[in-house]
């Protein structure tokens, strides 16, 4: 069932999680696991010989308890099974599982794959309380910082509740919760034993567009973290790790063996990076160019408003390819600033009232929670930085980014005066006032050192490779000290002459173009 991102583990790929976690039923007393659904799993456990001496399966779904049921009465006499129906975060897992024996326990399966928010909107009682895990502030926490997906929280429960059992903890789950929930447990001082990471094709098993991933933690002893190296390995057959993640000063490194000659760039970025601007009504808000040029909207109808709330867009994928990139699309900004009231829009700009009116449900249809208590109309990612005249600008979608300078465009009628160029919330932007930084900083950042670092840190096989956290983790001074000069100041001075029509007016200090401007624009 959709609410409950309910994607049940096919037998096949049951076998292959069992089979790379122990080879043998024997190594375990006990299994937990935590959302059983059909029984698919318990059904793997059973086929072991000797399968384990405890099974203990929660399932909320009533139809899926009854199945799972029905696996279990097929163990045999020397097999504890007990299938409960309830939802796991109504459990205490500290009491709440009547284990006759103790021994070795493994925690195994494969938790919903949505997030909190989603099943809010979908109406769903399927879930923990919302929190803010990890004390995102503001915009961030308003638009997905708080958000968490259910695994995530699965995750979190399973290891502050049985800590004390030193269990091993296998869940199929999507590569993004699998970094939350290593983040976790570095930044919680957690006591992992032994960890490992197998790449999972979610489209093969699941004909889901995610990237997704078998995540094993093991909990106790003393010694070092295994955080400090955890083996990836490219699929179930594999026998010798990919590579190998781990933390470093307790950031998280995608690729420890391919990291050291990129460290020294890896600290802290002195501008700050944004995301796009987001409203989810892309058929309404975005427009392209229709019969004549005209600007029409994504039902192909032509779109007459003030000029003035109309912008050049940037999407993700404009942003893939080198060299100069021109807007092609445009989009109505509603707000400039995020928490404005769309009603000033009304006497503002009468057009645009009259054609969001007409789109009103569009809006209304929105999910997400962030447009709860907001105006009808409300956008997010908008700011004074939105409208500074040169950004840099780079996807958050392709594994190998793309830095890209630009500068004011047209809008869509003809004669419409150049105005600040937008980007989609794929999209990461630095605002800045002038041509010579915008350039300076595009062609630094798309230096092989930048880009090396980048490729290191960010998560195998993630859907969004370049983040916020990862970009801030850019150190522009560091980049600068170790750059060839000559060779991107010349590229450089070129781009300036593209989007200014004019020779650079350099600094006397280049450096002064990696610190942040003192304009409240690009705040």
């Amino acid at each position: 069932m959709r609410d409950m991102g309910d994607f049940q583990t096919p037998p096949a790929l049951v076998t292959a999680v069992l089979a790379r976690l122990s080879g043998g039923g024997g190594r375990w007393a006990r299994v937990l696991e935590p959302t059983c659904g059909r029984g698919h799993f318990l059904a793997g456990l059973l086929a072991f010989d000797p399968p384990p001496g405890e099974i203990f399966g929660v399932e909320v779904q009533a139809g899926h308890l009854a199945a799972a049921r029905d696996v279990a009465k097929g163990a045999p006499r020397s097999v504890r099974v007990t299938v409960t129906e309830g939802n796991l975060f109504d459990l205490d897992l500290k009491t709440a599982l009547p284990w006759r024996g103790r021994g070795s326990l493994l925690v195994v399966g494969n938790p919903p794959w949505i997030t909190n928010a989603a099943l809010g909107a979908l109406g769903s009682d399927n879930r923990p309380a919302r929190v803010n895990h990890d004390g995102a502030r503001g915009i961030d926490a308003m638009t997905g910082s708080s958000n968490f997906d259910i695994a995530e929280a699965v995750w979190r429960k399973l290891l502050d509740e049985l800590a004390d059992e030193q269990p091993t903890i296998a869940l199929l789950c999507k590569t993004s919760v699998a970094r939350n929930v290593l983040e976790h447990a570095a930044r919680t001082g957690l006591p992992v034993s032994a960890a490992s990471l197998v790449r999972v094709d979610a489209r093969v098993w699941f004909g889901a567009a995610v990237e997704a991933c078998l995540l094993c933690l093991t909990l106790g002893g003393a010694g070092p973290s295994a955080l400090e190296r955890i083996a990836v390995f490219h699929d179930f057959d594999a026998r010798e790790p990919q590579s190998a993640m781990g933390f470093v000063h307790g950031k998280l490194v995608a690729d420890i063996d391919a990291y050291a000659p990129f460290a020294f760039a890896d600290g802290v970025c002195p501008l700050v990076w944004r995301q796009g601007v987001k409203h989810d009504a892309a058929a309404v808000m975005e427009l392209s160019a229709g019969v004549g040029g005209r600007p029409m909207n994504g039902a192909g109808v032509v779109v007459d408003v003030e000029p003035g709330h109309v912008f050049p867009l940037l999407k993700g994928g404009d942003l893939a390819r080198p060299g100069p990139i021109e807007p092609r699309r445009w989009v109505i900004l509603t707000q400039r600033r995020v928490g404005d009231d769309t009603e000033r829009v009304r006497d503002e700009a009468p057009k645009l009232w009259s054609y969001l009116s007409a789109h009103a449900g569009a809006f209304a249809r929105r999910k997400s929670s962030v447009y709860r208590g907001q105006s009808a109309f409300a956008m997010f990612g908008v700011g004074p930085y939105c409208f500074t005249p040169y950004k840099v600008v780079v996807s958050g979608l392709h594994r190998t980014p793309i830095f890209h300078a630009v500068g004011p465009a047209a809008g869509p009628e003809p004669g419409d005066k150049a105005r600040p160029v937008m980007c989609d919330d794929t999209c990461y932007v630095l605002p800045v006032p002038s041509p010579e930084q915008a350039a300076l900083l595009a062609e630094l950042l798309n230096e092989p050192t930048a880009l090396g670092l980048l490729t290191v840190l960010a998560l195998p096989g993630a859907k969004r490779p370049v983040t916020k956290a990862l970009l801030q983790r850019l150190d522009l001074r560091a980049l600068f000290d170790r750059a060839d000069n000559p060779r991107f100041r010349a590229r450089a001075a070129a781009t300036v002459f593209r989007l200014a029509g004019r020779e650079p007016d350099w600094p006397d200090r280049l450096e002064l173009l990696l610190e942040p401007d003192p304009s409240p624009t690009t705040r």
